[in-house]
């Protein structure tokens, strides 16, 4: 919009420009003021209009934290908060339980490699008498 403002402006300075007899153009300086006065006021439009939208766009960000937060305090987000912590309980011992049993197989694997290791070295050193 201000740009708009300030190049419509222009052209309107640039079509009252004379020309001279030495062949530059120059801008009377009525229509120089004009100009002047036409940019100063797009400037003051344009902050205006800025500030406008900076203040609406903070009275919205309040109002989704409002509205966030109300949702936050019904009884359907504490039931899913309530929820998703039993979810999580569930999974670290269900995790656990597993590793408890992996560990147990991999001690039952560990006996059962040193007890094959063994036999082994019992049936090597009788067949070498």
């Amino acid at each position: 919009m201000k740009s708009i403002i300030v190049v419509s402006a222009l052209l309107l300075a640039s079509a009252c420009m004379e020309k001279h007899s030495d062949g530059t153009y120059h801008m009377p300086a009525a229509t120089q003021e004009k100009a002047d006065t036409a940019a100063d006021a797009a400037k003051r439009d344009a902050k205006a209009t800025g500030q406008d939208i900076k203040d609406e766009t903070k009275e919205l960000g309040d109002e989704a934290s409002r509205r966030a937060q109300e949702l936050r305090q019904t009884d359907a987000a504490k039931h899913l908060v309530a929820g998703a912590k039993a979810i999580g309980v569930a999974v670290k011992e269900g995790s656990g339980e597993a590793a408890e049993a992996a560990g147990a197989a991999l001690q039952r694997a560990g006996q059962k490699l040193k007890t094959d290791a063994n036999e082994q070295k019992t049936s090597t050193t009788s067949t070498q008498h």
